[in-house]
């Protein structure tokens, strides 16, 4: 198998697992199948797909023997019921959360670096601390008042999108149990990463 597969991402796994799972779905065309892999019919869209994700550069042929292996990987593990184990389940869930959280910070952070606003002077400024900071060792002001604006848009975006999220925290109810924290034991307790967590 050659040294690409080892390289795919969890993210594909995904796509590709949802493909098996809706496999229930209307056939497609046969112009439509790239390539059949037992009972899994591998689209254009599939492909395309695949595509975006992939290592860049890469040809077809080497993108569809990688899908090829990991289709055959996938449908190895669902013989083994793999997809059915508990730790795998959560294991989905960590990673459907994780991805909705970020989908939401991306959206929200996007929506406020295009309402940020910086004055002029506020560049200027900007401008005249890091001439200060660097004893004069800056670029003249033309040049890089344009990478001195959109930081400080990134950086008032961000102040925004801090502020939105603690928003959030102090317009929900909330109600801690602080004894049943304290008695939390993390002793021989295998964390995410694989290590293992103190008392």
């Amino acid at each position: 198998m050659h040294k690409i597969l080892k390289k795919f991402s969890f993210l594909m796994v995904m796509g590709l697992a949802a493909a098996l799972i809706t496999g229930c779905v209307k056939k497609p065309d046969k112009d439509q199948i790239v390539a059949q892999i037992n009972n899994y019919a591998l689209t254009i869209n599939d492909f395309k797909h695949e595509a975006k994700i992939s290592i860049p550069g890469m040809s077809k042929e080497l993108m569809l023997q990688d899908i090829i292996a990991k289709e055959l990987l996938l449908q190895e593990a669902q013989k083994m019921n793999l997809d059915k184990n508990k730790l795998f389940m959560k294991e989905i869930e960590d990673y459907w959360k994780q991805s909705l959280i970020k989908r939401l910070i991306n959206i929200k952070g996007e929506e406020f670096l295009a309402a940020a606003r910086v004055s002029d002077q506020e560049i200027k400024a900007e401008y005249n601390r890091i001439s200060e900071e660097s004893a004069g060792k800056i670029k003249p002001f033309a040049e890089i008042s344009g990478q001195i604006q959109e930081r400080l848009k990134m950086m008032q975006a961000q102040v925004a999108l801090d502020k939105w999220i603690n928003s959030l925290q102090s317009n929900a109810l909330i109600k801690k149990n602080t004894a049943v924290l304290t008695n939390i034991n993390f002793k021989d307790t295998k964390n995410s990463a694989g290590g293992l967590h103190g008392k």
